[in-house]
């Protein structure tokens, strides 16, 4: 009865990890540190990626269970382990210096950097304070604060949250935010060709 039941386990735990369950964890972490970035509803680029992460928590497992003759809770247990300290301190640095090392590869031929995130994430994520300035391209003020929250980019929905500045929004012009960005280097511009905005972004 116990061997049965010890069978009956095995098959329940392998099922979980080989239907992919455990190779979420890897990719959600791996996610959240912006190490993966997928294109909006591209679920296959996706399910490729949790199919990678599900073979190397396989093949963990059964390391540990057939070749070191763990116990099946302890296995459990580390491949848990593993996909979430594993995946910040071994598998997050190593896809890090990969897409380095194909980066100086692009340098050296002549290409550009290649960063996956999507526009408004690589410019909005950032610790600095930033100040937005939303005009139409009629050059209008539309609005202007303190930016506290951006939808992210990976629905396709764009929309901000903003702290309102101390002096009204009619004391803004164009000329006068285009003057203010062009003193600093870490401003920003950026360019929305479907909602017909342009932001301009002060860093501090």
């Amino acid at each position: 009865m116990n061997n049965e039941l010890y069978k009956l386990i095995y098959a329940i735990i392998t099922i979980l990890i080989t239907s992919g369950c455990f190779g979420y964890i890897n990719y959600n972490i791996l996610e959240k540190l912006t190490v993966i970035v997928d294109r909006p509803n591209n679920e296959t680029d996706k399910k490729q990626k949790i199919m990678i992460f599900t073979g190397v928590n396989v093949g963990l497992y059964w390391i540990l269970t057939t070749v070191l003759n763990c116990e099946i809770s302890l296995s459990i247990l580390l491949v848990l382990l593993f996909d979430v300290v594993g995946t910040i301190l071994i598998i997050a640095p190593l896809a890090k210096g990969i897409d380095y090392v194909i980066n100086i590869i692009r340098r050296i031929f002549g290409q550009s950097y290649a960063e996956n995130r999507e526009t408004r994430d690589y410019i909005f994520n950032t610790n600095k304070i930033q100040t937005l300035f939303v005009f139409d391209f009629d050059n209008n003020l539309i609005t202007c604060g303190y930016l506290d929250y951006q939808q992210s980019g990976d629905n396709n929905y764009f929309d901000l949250a903003l702290i309102p500045l101390d002096a009204p929004e009619n004391q803004y012009s164009f000329e006068q935010v285009v003057e203010e960005t062009s003193k600093h280097k870490d401003s920003r511009i950026l360019v929305d060709f479907e909602k017909k905005i342009k932001i301009y972004i002060l860093r501090y």
